[in-house]
């Protein structure tokens, strides 16, 4: 009886320390746990709140601002494939063409340029033949202008999806509809010119006395059917698609290389206004020059301001028939 007792006092003793040697393996196990859920909740918390802060506090970059995590369309620039070299080369011809009759105008040497169309029919031909000859003339034109373009732009092909875009589909969408927003920035271009010249008709600003250069065309509009279809079909189509993928499709594109959205707009709009010669409409080019860059940013297809630079020619046209 004593030998049983023994024993099993014995076996207690060596028992006794396992066990407990167990339930401190188990109760760390336990903690540790506990520590890596608290960990987590707590790095949980924290990136909520971060993420919270991120889309309750709008952020600006130079390239556009930023609304929360997304960037606002209108603001955002192009990834421009190009360097400073290949812009220079495409805008060479139109800076010097600005330069140079700067420097004839000031020199008292110009005569009744006409901005748009530099060899306006001035001879004695028939309106038919004035009027052919200069749609050719300016469809030359155009043609040379958009390959030179395309031979120096070509080799960085393919080009992002946003540049030199003209897409047909969704016209009427509100985000980036072609057609919607074509209408809508010649409407508020026009708005704008009409304030403009309200308020410098009623100041005592020194208005020069100029003659549209739209107008000058006018006497071949309506004089046959020929002559009329040649000119509206130069002021709406050819016109249009070639200063809109020049100013806008390429060189408001490619200043975002270096400036803001909204500095690239402005400064394509000034060139764009000197590259009209006329001096007396400047404050009305420009209006119109920025508006077109404001549609063309937010909806990153060409048919939209070419849309609205047509509308705005063929508007002034009939607009002149009609008062004449």
């Amino acid at each position: 009886m004593s030998l049983i007792v023994s024993v099993n006092i014995s076996t207690a003793k060596t028992l006794i320390p396992l066990r407990l040697h167990r339930f401190d393996h188990e109760f760390f196990q336990i903690q540790r746990r506990s520590v890596h859920r608290s960990v987590a909740r707590s790095i949980t918390r924290k990136n909520s709140r971060v993420r919270l802060s991120n889309s309750e506090e709008p952020l600006e970059t130079s390239s556009g601002k930023v609304l929360g995590n997304k960037q606002l369309p209108i603001f955002k620039a192009w990834n421009v494939p190009w360097d400073w070299k290949i812009c220079l080369f495409v805008m060479f011809p139109y800076l010097m063409s600005i330069f140079l009759t700067g420097v004839v105008e000031s020199a008292g040497l110009g005569g009744s340029s006409l901005p748009h169309f530099e060899n306006a029919p001035s001879s004695p031909l028939s309106s038919d033949e004035a009027a052919i000859r200069l749609f050719f003339d300016e469809l030359l034109k155009s043609i040379v202008k958009l390959s030179i373009l395309y031979v120096l732009v070509s080799p960085h092909r393919p080009f992002p999806k946003d540049i030199f875009t003209y897409r047909w589909n969704q016209p009427f969408n509100l985000q980036n509809g072609w057609f919607l927003w074509g209408v809508g920035g010649l409407g508020v271009a026009s708005s704008f010119v009409l304030l403009v010249k309200l308020f410098m008709s009623g100041s005592s600003a020194v208005i020069p006395n100029e003659v549209d250069p739209l107008q000058r065309l006018l006497p071949f509009i309506g004089a046959s059917n020929v002559s009329t279809a040649a000119l509206t079909s130069l002021l709406g189509i050819i016109a249009p698609i070639c200063e809109e993928t020049i100013y806008r499709g390429f060189l408001t594109t490619s200043l975002t290389k270096w400036f803001p959205v909204s500095a690239s707009i402005a400064i394509s709009s000034l060139v764009f206004t000197l590259a009209h010669h006329s001096p007396g409409k400047s404050l009305e080019i420009f209006i119109f020059g920025v508006v077109l860059g404001l549609v063309y940013a937010q909806t990153r297809n060409l048919l939209a301001p070419i849309t609205m630079h047509a509308c705005w020619n063929l508007g002034v046209i009939f607009t002149l028939m009609y008062l004449q």
